[in-house]
């Protein structure tokens, strides 16, 4: 299909200057097409820019209404929306671009892309983003190149069995993917309608949606979660929604993109999880943006990524779609480095052991100079030691240097009640060889 671009519409409104002189020079390609359906065919090599709003209905900036057609082979013809451009309205499964397109600019875009007279839009906000929609099986990797016949394998890296995918997968889409490139991190939304079948893909349970990615020879699951409201409008269900990245990445870290179904839904998706050294405490702070039969979190420590132990649970709303935070205090956290995880654990049906997944580990650490010996204090009574196991010697002196009392034992801790109020110091020998001490109040 050839389209002619008459010299009454390329001006600068929508072509860039080199882009001109580029397209008057291919005229041989840039033939009528009269009696044609009027659609617009941006071909090898060449780039259209529209500097405003689009409206597929209307057509305008040089283009008929209806389909926008540029060529999917490298090297692409490609249709820009600069970053003035922050809307294409009237996009359907007859109005869309029929190829690839790219946003400039930082804010968010929805890409009105589509295949084969079906629209597929996805979405995202990285300057120079570029992304196109085929509506085919991933693992043939073939679209139409409409009127004159197949395109090859596209993208070139393809194709992708739909078969192969981690162990974290139950199934991955048959009917569609994406082809998203770019450089800048962002965060990702991919849409669907009821061809989309994500109610046989998940077997009905709307929470096993994932985005997967295709990481070079397998399919995997990336963070992501289903929009409470479609960006497209209405609430996301079985037969229509959208679906975003926890996290923004660069779009070039996968070759494709598509729809697929965890083996075991997670009982919360986690939007965030940090810690942080605060005075001698650790905290920890998590957000969710969805929970799903969820029962508690558990949270664990380890000084060295081998051994956990659970130090607290922190009970979970258990059904929600909005944003909930939490917080968890390590009041007596490992000297040096602390790492935590969060045990995200489901309820159980009968008695049953209930599922759980795993957070991303967080590190804290905390330095000996800085690290509470002791406790409580001030004290009144008996003073205790944190890891007492790892000392082997502790004194204490009072303001006048002299040693009050000493032990080799500090796993009974030290009884202070019967000294006057004041303040000591309490200095410990490490079985590593360091010595520390501390401030201690003993009050009356």
């Amino acid at each position: 299909m050839r389209i002619l671009y008459k010299n009454r519409v390329l001006t600068a409104k929508w072509i860039k200057p080199p882009l001109l002189l580029m397209l008057l020079a291919l005229g041989h390609l840039a033939q009528a097409q009269e009696g044609s359906s009027g659609n617009t065919t941006i071909f090898s090599g060449a780039e259209m820019t529209f500097f405003g709003d689009h409206n597929f209905n209307t057509g305008g900036g040089g283009t008929q209404p209806g389909v926008i057609y540029t060529i999917r082979t490298a090297p692409f013809g490609i249709l820009n929306f600069a970053s003035p451009a922050n809307v294409a309205t009237g996009g359907d499964d007859a109005n869309y671009v029929d190829g690839y397109v790219r946003k400039l600019g930082t804010s968010s875009f929805i890409f009105p892309v589509g295949d084969n007279s079906h629209f597929g839009p996805f979405a995202a906000a990285g300057d120079g983003t570029m992304g196109s929609y085929f509506f085919t099986d991933p693992t043939t990797a073939i679209t139409s190149m409409l009127p004159s016949g197949d395109y090859p394998v596209l993208p070139n890296e393809g194709p992708f069995p739909s078969t192969t995918f981690e162990t974290a997968l139950a199934a991955v889409s048959t009917i569609e993917y994406w082809d998203i490139d770019g450089t800048n991190a962002t965060k990702l939304t991919l849409t669907w309608d009821a061809t989309s079948n994500i109610n046989g893909l998940t077997a009905a349970q709307l929470n096993k949606l994932t985005i997967a990615g295709w990481n070079g020879t397998q399919w995997v699951a990336i963070p992501s979660t289903v929009d409470a409201t479609s960006i497209l409008g209405g609430a996301s269900d079985l037969t229509a929604g959208s679906i975003t990245t926890n996290a923004a990445i660069a779009p070039d870290t996968y070759t494709a993109y598509t729809f697929a179904s965890r083996v075991n839904p997670l009982p919360v998706t986690l939007a965030a999880f940090d810690a942080r050294a605060e005075g001698t405490v650790a905290i920890l702070h998590w957000t969710t943006t969805e929970e799903t039969n969820s029962d508690r979190f558990e949270i664990e420590r380890s000084e060295n990524g081998k051994v956990w132990s659970a130090i607290g649970s922190v009970k979970s709303r258990g059904e929600s779609k909005v944003t909930i935070d939490y917080d968890f205090t390590d009041q007596k956290p490992l000297r040096g480095e602390n790492l935590y995880r969060l045990k995200m654990i489901d309820k159980a049906a009968d008695g049953a052991k209930g599922s759980f997944a795993y957070s991303r580990v967080r590190a804290v650490q905390f330095e000996r100079v800085e690290f509470a010996t002791v406790y409580p204090n001030p004290v009144a009574d008996k003073l205790y030691f944190n890891e007492p196991a790892s000392i082997l010697k502790a004194r204490l002196i009072d303001q006048n240097g002299k040693t009050i009392l000493e032990t080799t034992n500090p796993v009974d801790g030290l009884r202070m009640g019967h000294l006057p109020g004041g303040l000591y110091i309490v200095e410990v020998s490490w079985r590593s060889g360091t010595i520390t001490s501390q401030k201690v109040i003993v009050g009356k």
